[in-house]
């Protein structure tokens, strides 16, 4: 009995390459989407994640949510800074969101069993190719509405 050992190395390698993971798209650097870093009072570094357009930073303060709110809201009122957003939820977790002349900010804070939970995220607004991909398509687009030419 022959062996046929083509469809099999095929297969294999067939196999071999469905097998293959995309790598996860790199965040942008810190210093592209949060500038203006403000860091939590006392804060310690705990992780950092992103996607392509944006990165967070998460810190541990060992000051209350109200205190590391408040701080905030402090840095946030001033220039370059404009708060735009502030809200508490039921967990007693205080979001805030500032805008600036640059990439804006969301700041999340949360109670933790040692103090607080800082949750800061920084995005590029030009880097969501989603969205870049539309509002070029629209400025770009040749479909636009023209008066239709009767004969």
């Amino acid at each position: 009995m022959r062996i046929q050992y083509f469809p099999v190395v095929l297969g294999l390698l067939a196999l071999a390459a469905c097998d293959r993971k995309e790598e996860a798209p790199k965040p942008p650097a810190v210093t592209v989407a949060m500038p203006n870093l403000p860091l939590p009072p006392d804060g310690d570094f705990v992780s950092r994640s992103g996607s392509k357009d944006a990165v967070q930073l998460v810190f541990q303060s060992p000051a209350t949510v109200d205190f590391v709110a408040d701080y905030y809201r402090n840095i946030f009122g001033n220039a370059p800074w404009r708060l735009v957003g502030d809200s508490k939820d039921r967990e007693g977790t205080i979001a805030l969101m500032a805008e600036q002349n640059g990439p804006p900010m969301w700041v999340q804070i949360s109670g933790s069993g040692r103090g607080s939970r800082v949750e800061i995220t920084g995005a590029v607004p030009g880097l969501d190719t989603a969205f870049t991909r539309r509002a070029q398509g629209a400025r770009d687009s040749s479909n636009t509405l023209r008066p239709l030419r009767r004969r």
